[in-house]
């Protein structure tokens, strides 16, 4: 995955951790817990990404 797609990628789960963490349902908050690790899970491709997009200009 390009830098760009993991930053879209990520911007999605965040907007989805942040609905779920608003609501009050017992649900939402399983829902915002996957959200939170599921981005977690993507900041080390995007440092790689990031680092060889940088190196590639």
């Amino acid at each position: 995955m390009s830098k760009q797609e993991l930053y879209e990628e990520m911007t999605r789960l965040f907007t989805e951790f942040q609905a779920a963490h608003n609501s009050t349902k017992k649900k939402d908050a399983a829902a915002a817990r996957k959200a939170a690790n599921a981005l977690k899970k993507l900041i080390t491709p995007y440092n790689k990404a990031s680092v060889e997009e940088g190196k590639a200009k």
